[in-house]
């Protein structure tokens, strides 16, 4: 896997006129020197790490990590929510929209043009957050994509932890990247470990998604035990919550896999 030449300036986007925004490119050797960021796509429901991206803060990252994510999905739109970086509703058309058929203008000699416009099953959210130093001050919640009934009605079919109705926000996606920086020392500020490297931090992120999906049941997502057995609870997977797998995986069968 090659992070090299990919890194290359973000084409301008046929949706809008300023694709790249307020980011200024920054100088760096290669891909081992420089801003980096981590893009993570995340199931709550199954506590599922979907796609993990090491990347600029852009738009060519933001379609990295979308079609990652459609190439994961059922074939069935999830609730898509994020921040409030614009680059993802551009994606969101481009690889979930349709085009609309073209109005007629009514003026001789204007051709008539055909936009992209959202599916009936794409619903989308942000969340953006004002801060006052440290703090959060004020949270704004749009709904980008889909009808706000709709949106927040499954949003907040999420429970949250206490058993109350969830809503439109980033908090599980927020307590994952807590989680990854606990177990993966690469992303340990002001060490020795400290990655350097964007491919093997990208080999880091992959392997230790892929333990966390099979290998490491996760303590939300366990079962009551059937009455009759000496034990109370049968342990999980976030796979074996989303159907993907129907066993824990061994840290061998995960290194042994091959698809």
């Amino acid at each position: 896997m090659s992070f090299g030449r990919s890194l290359k300036k973000t084409p301008k986007s046929q949706w809008t006129d300023n694709p790249q925004g307020p980011f200024p490119a920054k100088k760096g050797r290669g891909r081992s020197l420089g801003t980096t960021w981590i893009w993570r796509a995340f199931a709550p429901e199954f506590r599922l790490r979907l796609a993990s991206l090491v990347g600029n803060r852009n738009l060519y990252a933001a379609r990295r990590i979308l079609r990652k994510i459609q190439r994961r999905l059922d074939g069935s739109l999830p609730l898509f929510t994020s921040d409030s970086l614009r680059h993802y509703a551009e994606v969101l058309l481009e690889l979930f929209g349709q085009w609309e058929e073209p109005q007629p203008t009514g003026l001789p000699g204007r051709p008539c043009k055909s936009r992209r416009v959202a599916s009936p099953d794409l619903r989308y959210a942000q969340v953006h957050k004002e801060r006052q130093g440290a703090r959060v001050v004020k949270v704004t919640r749009s709904v980008i994509f889909g009808k706000r009934r709709t949106v927040e009605a499954q949003a907040a079919g999420l429970k949250r932890g206490d058993g109350s109705e969830g809503q439109i926000n980033t908090a599980y996606i927020e307590r994952d990247n807590l989680t990854l920086r606990q177990e993966l020392r690469r992303l340990t500020r002001k060490t020795l470990g400290f990655s350097k490297n964007r491919r093997e931090l990208q080999h880091a992120l992959d392997f230790i998604d892929a333990h966390d999906n099979f290998v490491k049941p996760h303590g939300a997502l366990r079962l009551g035990a059937p009455v009759e057995g000496n034990r109370l609870w049968v342990s999980r997977t976030p796979a074996m919550a989303a159907g993907i797998s129907n066993h824990i995986w061994s840290l061998e069968e995960l290194l042994w896999y091959k698809e």
